[in-house]
């Protein structure tokens, strides 16, 4: 089968991460687990990103939802549904694990911390902490002040191990290690789940959003069964015979997005010439104003009413409807902001 246009391929990204009206998610459980979770290292962006994919959604539904933060992909933290934690801990669990473990013991603490862990999972299962107050708590149970750069690697060291997860709202809670997945299952799983959310996709564009290896991503787009091809893009059974609902006519997206960090390249969704626009350097990942599917320009929020503020650097000439969106957009971003 031949290769997709950019148009096309555009609207399909979209529809597969539930960012158009007609595939928009009914909670934010259900948008986090259609794109195998949000990356939530920024508590306010991670439930901005639900916001795109649930219409109405406000910041007690996120809070309320059942979702947990802790580090999967990338070795990034995310927001996902639960249920996902026993297979994505299969596939990047032992990854996860050894990277901050090397990095705990680079930082010189690894004994410091390794003596505070059994207080630090007594503490958080007593009650859910953010990270300042659960060391104000080992503290004061007599464990040492770790340097700030151990500290920096302390929870994703712990949670690696499956002993912590995190809330939505960015405090933590003790957890049960989760239960063995066979990680062959775990990686076909990866797989039909990524294409999923993210397909059409290519074994490079699993590889980059998951942080795997490329023969590793290929072994899991080969291990999910029958799939379509165009190119070197790979979908799920029927996804290519259908017609993709279009793209929204404006549409906000947050920082550290999905849709931005899920491929390879930020292509079809940015121009090119663009990216600099959106990645500027330091990986701090902008937010993005989408006009009918592509990157028109970044926002932000500005002045004494935190009101968003949009940088275009592809201004669109404002024909019907683009207008009208922005404002539903904006509105729904303040609302959230203020709930």
């Amino acid at each position: 089968m031949p290769g997709i246009d950019d148009e096309r391929l555009r609207r399909l990204r979209l529809a597969a991460q539930r960012l158009t009206p007609a595939t928009a998610a009914d909670d934010a459980r259900a948008a986090a687990r259609a794109v195998v979770g949000v990356q939530a290292q920024d508590v306010r962006a991670a439930g901005l990103a639900l916001r795109s994919r649930v219409p109405g959604l406000r910041r007690a539904d996120v809070d309320g939802s059942g979702l947990i933060r802790t580090w999967t992909k990338r070795g990034t933290l995310h927001l996902i549904d639960p249920c996902d934690r026993p297979w994505l801990h299969a596939v990047m669990g032992g990854r996860n694990r050894a990277r901050f473990d090397a990095e705990m013991r680079k930082r010189g603490d690894y004994d410091a911390a390794a003596g505070m862990l059994g207080d630090l999972v007594a503490v958080l299962r007593d009650r859910p902490l953010d990270r300042a107050g659960l060391l104000r708590e080992l503290a004061a149970r007599g464990h040492q002040v770790l340097g700030q750069r151990s500290v920096n690697v302390l929870m994703p060291w712990v949670a690696a191990q499956g002993l912590v997860t995190g809330l939505p709202d960015g405090r933590y809670q003790a957890a049960e290690p989760p239960p063995a997945t066979d990680p062959d299952l775990a990686l076909a799983t990866l797989a039909r789940r990524y294409l999923a959310g993210y397909g059409p996709a290519s074994a490079a564009d699993l590889a980059s959003w998951s942080g795997l290896a490329l023969g590793t991503a290929r072994r899991a787009l080969d291990a999910a069964g029958d799939l379509e091809a165009a190119g070197d893009l790979l979908a799920l059974p029927g996804t290519l015979d259908e017609a993709p609902p279009p793209a929204p006519r404006a549409l906000l997206l947050a920082a550290f997005d999905t849709a931005m960090l899920g491929y390879r390249t930020r292509a079809p969704l940015v121009a090119p010439g663009d990216d600099r626009q959106v990645l500027p350097g330091g990986g701090m990942l902008r937010p993005v104003v989408l006009v009918d599917g592509l990157a028109a320009g970044t926002w932000g929020l500005g002045g004494s009413r935190r009101a968003v503020a949009i940088e275009w650097f592809r201004r669109p000439a404002e024909p019907p409807g683009v207008l009208a969106g922005l404002d539903a957009e904006r509105l729904s971003v303040e609302a959230f902001l203020g709930s």
